[in-house]
């Protein structure tokens, strides 16, 4: 396939998903238990920082797996871009009140929170396959992050999404990188 037919392909995958997100995403929100099924990852790491998202319009929510980090004395920062280089660096969250909006309308931390390093990362997508690739929205930060951080075996990536926006044949490119895990609202997988 062109890179013009992945990119036009990428592009209508992205609406579909996002539509169907939005379609079903009150019934499948009810069923989450991600938050019981990430122990199962976390049984052999020691508390670490651990770059999280909060949700942003109809993502899947990380409300349960956060408050079970911090209960496991984990500690959580949020993604913050820089849209003028594309870059994205983790910044310490620890209260709602130190979030500022970013240019994208996603709340993430002031530029007075210390900067982190995850050793874990959740990643939100739009769609996945289980060869362990996502669909995001295209932007390519966490691509880039991701990729900038495989030199250190301990870096764990977990994509987090709902069962229904897995796919099959998703395209993929040189430069998209693949997940350690998925994980839904019922289902855990892994990827070597």
């Amino acid at each position: 396939m062109s890179d013009q037919n992945q990119m036009q392909s990428k592009k209508f995958l992205r609406k579909f998903f996002i539509d169907r997100r939005n379609n079903y995403f009150d019934t499948y929100s009810k069923k989450n238990n991600a938050h019981t099924h990430i122990k199962l990852i976390l049984e052999n790491i020691k508390p670490c920082v651990v770059g999280s998202y909060l949700p942003f319009r109809n993502e899947f929510s990380t409300n349960l797996l956060n408050d079970g980090f911090a209960k496991l004395d984990f500690k959580l920062s949020l993604p913050c871009i820089n849209k003028k280089d594309s870059s994205m660096i983790f910044r310490s969250y620890k209260s709602n009140k130190d979030l500022v909006s970013n240019s994208y309308g996603i709340m993430e931390p002031s530029q007075d929170s210390e900067e982190a390093v995850p050793s874990i990362i959740i990643v939100p997508l739009v769609a996945f396959s289980l060869t362990g690739y996502r669909l995001g929205y295209g932007g390519g930060y966490y691509d880039r992050y991701i990729e900038k951080n495989l030199e250190n075996k301990d870096f764990v990536t977990i994509g987090l999404g709902f069962s229904f926006q897995e796919y099959d044949n998703l395209p993929h490119e040189k430069h998209d990188q693949k997940l350690n895990w998925i994980l839904t609202e019922k289902y855990l997988y892994k990827f070597e």
